[in-house]
C-alpha cells in the first residue's frame, strides 16, 4: 500500500541521489567501525553490534536533522556529521528516541515534502511526544503542542491540528503533575551557554532560509521560507530546553543536532568567507 496514505512527513531513501547514497555508506561504515571498536575495548558481541547500530543511526539521524534545518544545501549535512563523529568518540551515544520526535516535529512544521501532516502523522507525533514527556521532561509535551500550533497558522495551516495541540498541552500539564522526576542536572549554566552560542552562530542559516530555493517532495512547489524558519526556531527552542532540563547531559543527548545546527553555519561561514 503507497506510504501517502498513511503519512505525509515521512521522506523515503532515493538512491538514485547520490547525497543519498552516501550517508547510507556513511551511517554502515560507522555502524561497523564502531561495533569493531567496542569489541576492541573487550565488551561482549551483542552489546557491541548494538552500539555500533546505535552510532550509525545517530549519523543517520544527524544528517536527517541538518536537510531539514537547512534544506538549500545539501553538503552542509555532511559537515554535521563530521562533527557527529567526533561528538560520538568524545560522549558516546545520544538519546535517539528525543531526535527523532524532533524530526518528526519540524517536518511536520516546515513541511518539506509539501503536504500537511495526515490524521496519522499526529497521532503518532501526539503518542510519541507524549510518552516522551512521561519520561520526566514536560516540556516535550508542551513543544510538541507548539508544532502543533504553528502548523494551524502558518502558511496553508492545517487547522485539524488544533486539536491536536490541545490535546498535546494537556498531556504535558498531566506529565508536570503526576510525574516525580527532578528538574536539573550538572553545569546546567554552561549547558545553556554552549547551547545559546550555538544558536547564535546559527544566525546566518536562518537568515538565508527567509527565501528558499528547494523544491517540496511531492508538490513540485518551492519550500516556504516562513515554515523552514519556524522549524528552525523550533528546533533550538527543543535543544536549548533540554540544555537547560538535563545540564550537560541533555547537550549530549541532543548531540545529532548540534552537530546539525554547527555544521550548517559552518558550511554558510565558510560560503560567506568565500565571498
Amino acid at each position: 500500500m503507497e506510504m501517502r496514505n498513511f503519512t505525509s512527513i515521512g521522506r523515503p531513501i532515493d538512491p538514485n541521489y547520490p547525497t543519498n547514497r552516501a550517508i547510507a555508506i556513511l551511517a554502515a561504515l560507522v555502524a561497523f567501525g564502531g561495533t569493531i571498536f567496542k569489541l576492541v575495548t573487550g565488551l561482549a558481541f551483542l552489546q557491541s553490534a548494538l552500539w555500533g547500530l546505535s552510532a550509525g543511526l545517530a549519523i543517520f539521524l544527524t544528517w536527517a536533522i541538518c536537510r531539514e534545518l537547512d534544506p538549500d544545501y545539501d553538503l552542509s549535512a555532511f559537515v554535521a556529521v563530521g562533527f557527529a563523529i567526533i561528538g560520538l568518540i568524545i560522549w558516546g551515544l545520544p538519546d535517539a528516541s528525543t531526535l527523532f520526535w524532533l524530526l518528526l516535529l519540524v517536518r511536520i512544521v516546515n513541511r518539506t515534502t509539501g503536504l500537511p501532516a495526515t490524521v496519522f502523522d499526529s497521532l503518532g507525533v501526539l503518542a510519541f511526544g507524549s510518552w516522551l514527556a512521561f519520561q520526566g521532561n514536560w516540556g516535550i509535551g508542551v513543544l510538541t503542542a507548539v508544532a502543533f500550533f504553528l502548523d494551524a497558522q502558518l502558511p496553508s495551516a492545517n487547522q485539524q491540528q488544533k486539536l491536536f495541540a490541545v490535546l498535546s498541552a494537556v498531556a504535558a500539564v498531566a506529565a508536570l503533575v503526576t510525574v516525580t522526576q527532578a528538574f536539573g542536572g550538572d553545569g546546567i549554566p554552561l549547558a545553556l551557554g554552549i547551547a545559546l552560542g550555538c544558536c547564535g552562530f546559527f544566525w546566518p542559516v536562518f537568515a538565508g532560509s527567509r527565501t528558499m530555493a528547494t523544491i517540496a517532495d511531492d508538490t513540485g512547489r518551492t519550500l516556504d521560507g516562513n515554515r523552514v524558519q519556524s522549524g528552525q526556531i523550533l528546533a533550538l527552542v527543543a535543544g536549548v530546553e533540554i540544555a537547560i532540563w538535563r545540564g550537560s547531559l541533555g547537550l549530549v543527548a541532543m548531540m545529532p543536532l548540534w552537530s546539525a545546527v554547527l555544521g550548517a553555519a559552518a558550511y554558510r561561514w565558510a560560503m560567506r568567507l568565500r565571498g
